[in-house]
């Protein structure tokens, strides 16, 4: 049993690794535009003098983005190597990614390439490869976790894909998005016109509403198709869900916009959306397993269409580039969790029409 755990967390881990991998690729190439050829020779970067200004919350925040990377990779490797090795191979890893991310940029004239952030970024992939080790199937804490999982969760790959996509829903909330939980906004990445709404105070607080509760209910329903029952236990593991995307959304508010309050993001269409979520779910839950992922479905597309056909907020927020002081310094940071938070939908989508057709698994009721 305990061997069965651990291959289990270790395919979760790499599945979680690359998933992530492709969202620091997707944040580090944007805008997408303006490829231009330079005269430097790839890597001219790596001998340039170090940056002229450098801040500790600079550091730190390039830190942060690279350590989960170096976490899953350490986990995911551990299954074929030794722990040494894998946590070399773990910071190798994430050094070569960084690596070949600054390198692209310098053929985006609207990113910076930087030998610190390569040496900042391997620094954070090495942390994470070696904290893993506390967290492994095969060790105590990641036996018991393993343990949760495989009581309230189905087996396979069908609940290791459902896990990793609620875990990367939960880092969507690190996004200050213009409009609350609005993943998959895309309005401002391909230049859409949007609006096809027309804006009025109130009628857009309905709007943040339905983003919320479509949101939200999408996402407790993509939890559910990996659940062995709808019972007491999957009802905690959602209220858990939605308290740890609220502790996410106080710090957003409270280290990265810097507001006067960290409660700045509970809104009144936040609290409306949720309540209708939960009165919606009241409903949906009590489908069949098949009938809960076209639920799924058609909540997660209608969100996107949503956000993306809502014309801009004139009240919202600035961008995080124009907040005074030194917000600037998140730049990096927010990149990844905007990129994440544009993916995430896509992503789920794809994995409902995929397990759409499929018989739900027998331990599943």
């Amino acid at each position: 049993m305990q061997q069965d755990f651990s291959s289990r967390g270790y395919r979760v881990a790499a599945m979680a690794a690359l998933a992530y991998s492709l969202v620091i690729v997707y944040a580090s190439l944007q805008p997408f535009s303006g490829w231009r050829g330079t005269a430097l020779y790839p890597g001219v970067f790596l001998f340039a003098p170090w940056p002229r200004w450098i801040t500790l919350e600079d550091i730190g925040f390039n830190f942060a983005a690279y350590l989960p990377l170096g976490f899953l990779l350490m986990l995911a490797l551990r299954a074929r190597c030794s722990p040494r090795v894998a946590v070399i191979l773990a910071t190798l890893l994430g050094a070569l990614l960084s690596l070949l991310m600054e390198t692209a940029q310098q053929y985006l004239p609207a990113r910076i390439t930087s030998n610190l952030d390569l040496l900042v970024n391997t620094c954070g992939a090495a942390a994470g490869a070696l904290v893993a080790p506390l967290f492994a199937p095969d060790r105590h804490l990641g036996e018991r976790l393993a343990q949760l999982r495989a009581r309230n969760f189905v087996d396979g790959s069908r609940g290791d894909a459902v896990l990793v996509l609620i875990v990367l829903w939960l880092l969507t909330q690190l996004h200050a998005a213009p409009l609350i939980m609005g993943n998959g906004d895309l309005r401002e990445t391909l230049d859409l016109a949007g609006g096809y709404l027309r804006y009025a105070p109130e009628s857009y607080r309905y709007a943040e509403a339905a983003v919320v509760m479509l949101n939200v209910a999408g996402a407790v329903l993509l939890l559910s198709c990996a659940a062995r029952a709808i019972d007491g236990s999957f009802w905690r593991s959602a209220a858990l869900m939605l308290l740890l995307a609220a502790v996410l959304k106080t710090i957003v508010a409270t280290f990265i916009l810097r507001a006067a309050t960290p409660w700045l993001w509970l809104t009144p269409g936040l609290l409306t959306g949720l309540a209708a979520a939960l009165v919606l779910l009241l409903v949906l839950l009590r489908l069949p397993p098949r009938a809960r992922i076209a639920a799924a479905l058609l909540l997660i597309g209608a969100a996107v269409l949503l956000v993306n056909g809502l014309p801009v907020n004139p009240y919202r927020a600035l961008p995080l580039h124009l907040l005074p002081g030194s917000a600037g310094h998140v730049l990096s940071f927010a990149n990844i969790a905007s990129a994440l938070s544009e993916l995430w939908p896509f992503l789920a989508l794809a994995l409902l029409l995929i397990l759409l057709p499929g018989r739900p698994p027998a331990d599943q009721r």
